[in-house]
């Protein structure tokens, strides 16, 4: 269990890591470029600009249907530090109960 939930800290660390830059690329395109806050969508960041992961907003059309649209119309920077909050969080709580397993295998 404790490498599980190890496991669980370093895949929600990595993914921090990832959201920080996508942050940053975001902030990036909206203050240089002709695109607005509101008119950067998470469909509209994956589209364009990140367009290698596109079967990512295949995936969450397909699976949560209109609410994956929803969420796909949300500005990237309101989504991805509400990810990077969640992702943070679960990271802390994996690690914190990691540390309170035994370290000999039962």
């Amino acid at each position: 269990m404790r490498n599980f939930l190890l496991t669980i800290f370093w895949v929600t660390a990595v993914g921090s890591v990832i959201q920080v830059l996508i942050i940053l690329s975001a902030s990036w395109i909206i203050l240089s470029g002709p695109t607005a806050f509101s008119e950067l969508t998470l469909d509209v960041y994956i589209a364009q600009y990140i367009p290698v992961f596109d079967w990512i907003r295949t995936l969450i059309s397909t699976l949560l249907g209109e609410l994956g649209h929803w969420i796909l119309a949300l500005p990237i920077l309101v989504i991805s530090p509400l990810k990077l909050v969640a992702g943070t969080l679960i990271g802390l709580w994996a690690y914190s109960a990691a540390k309170l397993r035994s370290v000999k295998p039962a």
